[in-house]
């Protein structure tokens, strides 16, 4: 209930700020956001959250080592550079829940859902549920993947190329534009209203009864919309799930824990997300 809650109030906040924008143009971007977070999210007072729970001391130089070897390697940070120790790795996964989110700057609908994805991470961290979001490349290059890691915050990455490409195929989570590489179906037509003609035998364009054999047979017509075409294919043969945005959901063994398909449910599928599972927590 908590998390529709949440979900429902990111929803909010989104179509708050955009009327509120239309009046206030002659604001910044980054300035007017921040107000608006602010007031969205503002402490409704002590007895509505429970109190934050007490920081797990760090882990020793053995511990931070086994949890470096659950994660892929190498990780980098917004800047690019390669976070090569195992303490600092620790550091930024502890007491959180990790999730490795496949995305692009390129990805219409990953912008869509990114600025509620961000209240939503900041509702989580007032509620001391905090989460951690390992971005997975499908960028055209490596610039605008760390252009995109720094616009919506993230701090953890792995590098384009071999590393994220080892992850979608894992996961089974690749945009339309990986097909050639990794295989899979074009969803193309999803984007599109698609009609089908499906001819029945007897269908004539006479009046029922009509004997007229010579008479055109008149198809049906099935209208096949967006919400009715299933984006997430139960198996085409390539182990495809489905393409960008995605979050896989890890345990704290590094398996995985959930699989929220954010390329059909946008940011309603943050809802899935086991937040209460003690073995999501590292």
């Amino acid at each position: 209930m908590i998390r529709f809650l949440l979900l429902l109030v990111c929803c909010l906040g989104f179509t708050t700020s955009f009327q509120t924008s239309s009046f206030r143009c002659a604001r910044s971007q980054s300035s007017y956001s921040t107000a608006t977070t602010t007031r969205i999210f503002s402490d409704p007072g002590p007895s509505s959250l429970p109190p934050p729970s007490p920081p797990s001391p760090p882990y020793s130089h053995e511990e931070a080592q086994a949890i470096q070897a659950l994660l892929p390697s190498p990780l980098i940070d917004s800047k690019g550079n390669i976070i090569e120790s195992a303490e600092v790795i620790a550091s930024l996964v502890q007491d959180q829940r990790i999730g490795f989110y496949f995305a692009a700057g390129w990805c219409e609908d990953c912008k869509t859902i990114e600025f509620m994805l961000e209240q939503y991470r900041s509702a989580l961290r007032a509620s001391d549920q905090p989460i951690q979001l390992i971005y997975v490349p499908c960028d055209k290059n490596q610039d605008d993947q760390l252009a995109r890691m720094q616009e919506i915050g993230l701090e953890l990455g792995v590098p384009l190329g071999e590393t994220a490409d080892k992850l979608k195929h894992l996961y089974g989570v690749w945009p339309d534009v990986d097909v050639e590489k990794f295989g899979g179906t074009m969803r193309e037509l999803i984007q599109e209203e698609v009609e089908v003609a499906v001819a029945v035998e007897g269908q004539k364009d006479g009046e029922e009864g009509d004997s007229d054999d010579d008479a055109p047979i008149k198809p049906d017509v099935v209208r096949v919309t967006p919400e009715d075409f299933e984006k997430e294919l139960i198996d085409d043969g390539s182990g495809r799930r489905s393409g960008i945005p995605a979050v896989v959901v890890l345990d704290n063994a590094g398996g995985e824990l959930a699989f929220l398909n954010m390329e059909r449910d946008t940011i309603s599928a943050m809802a899935d997300w086991p937040l209460d599972d003690p073995q999501g927590r590292w």
